[in-house]
């Protein structure tokens, strides 16, 4: 399919208006807390029973996702690592602690990994992070990964902030076992033009990713987090009387 910068931009727009609960003879509402904005692509003739054309990345965009201070990160560590994480406020997980965790039952190791939505380990834990806790965070897709591939391997604390702070802009890009992708590109508070830029490189990413790039997008939408999609069509477009 098609995919430009207009295109683009007016189905945003519109993405947004669909957020505003409008009811005839009511005073349009706009919900109270800040919604995120989704992209959603489904995919079409790409064979995922071959592993090379199943998708599992991070990737950096422009401007924050997150507009929180602060993450949904654990960070698994010790030493320095671990006490420039507890200093920072960063919820952490020792070398006991993992053990620990791992005497757990089934059920709490689950709600651990759905807990939060990054991990940073220290190099040398990852070994075990991998013993432990690869059933449970890999299905998720968050399982830590080295750099190009990931941001959540890191061996000194210098590098603790910056994978911290990295991870306000990161995005998990995922295709496994259905044609479709989902990202989060942002909030509906963000400044417009700032959302169209991360909407751009994810768009951008995904095709890259794909054998005929663009041709391989069926159809795309995007959508606040409660708000209904809008298509990324023109016709769809046109018939809403959107110019």
């Amino acid at each position: 399919m098609k995919v430009d910068d207009k295109l683009l931009r007016k189905s945003l727009s519109t993405a947004i208006d669909f957020s505003t609960i409008k009811k005839e003879g009511f005073k349009d509402k706009v919900r109270k807390f800040d919604e995120t904005i989704d992209l959603i692509i489904n995919i079409k003739d790409v064979n995922l029973n071959d592993p090379k054309n199943r998708i599992d990345k991070e990737i950096i965009l422009s401007y924050k996702v997150i507009a929180e201070e602060k993450p949904n990160i654990c960070v698994i560590a010790s030493d320095e690592i671990l006490s420039e994480a507890k200093k920072a406020g960063i919820d952490t997980l020792d070398a006991d602690g993992l053990v620990k965790l791992n005497n757990e039952e089934k059920k709490y190791k689950k709600k651990f990994a759905k807990k939060y939505e990054f991990f940073i380990v220290e190099s040398k834990m990852m070994r075990d992070v991998a013993r432990y806790l690869a059933r449970f965070l890999g299905p998720l897709g968050k399982m830590p990964k080295p750099f190009p591939t990931g941001y959540g391997i890191i061996s000194n604390p210098e590098d603790l902030m910056v994978a911290f702070e990295r991870y306000k802009k990161v995005v998990r890009i995922q295709m496994k076992k259905q044609p479709i992708i989902f990202a989060k590109v942002g909030r509906k508070s963000m400044d417009i033009e700032k959302l169209f830029e991360n909407i751009k490189t994810v768009v951008s990413f995904i095709a890259d990713q794909m054998p005929h790039k663009y041709n391989n997008f069926k159809s795309m939408y995007l959508k606040s987090t409660m708000g209904r999609p809008c298509k990324v069509d023109e016709a769809f477009l046109k018939s809403l009387e959107v110019s």
